[in-house]
């Protein structure tokens, strides 16, 4: 969550913003997702514990919640490139 709320650079907050705030962990090569339809990893199995954990990922939002986030980091995003566009008038 931190990465969706204070983004190192335009270019990661970018990135983050085409999908959303991220609400699972998500690797495409590490946790590739099979052909079938699923569309996130739901759990961690931990080989050392035979623990297996929830792959939410701590703080994420969902529902409205989610949304209105979205919505103001977009305008973030909007902002900064308005700022952009000012510096080189």
């Amino acid at each position: 969550m931190k990465g969706v709320q204070e983004p190192d650079c335009k270019a990661e907050l970018r990135r983050l913003l085409a999908k959303g705030p991220p609400i699972w962990v998500e690797d495409k090569y590490g946790f590739p997702l099979p052909d079938n339809g699923d569309t996130h990893v739901v759990a961690l199995w931990f080989s050392s514990t035979n623990e297996e954990k929830s792959a939410k990922l701590h703080g994420a939002v969902e529902g409205d919640e989610r949304e209105k986030l979205w919505s103001e980091l977009k305008e973030l995003l909007q902002a900064m490139e308005d700022d952009k566009d000012e510096v080189r008038d």
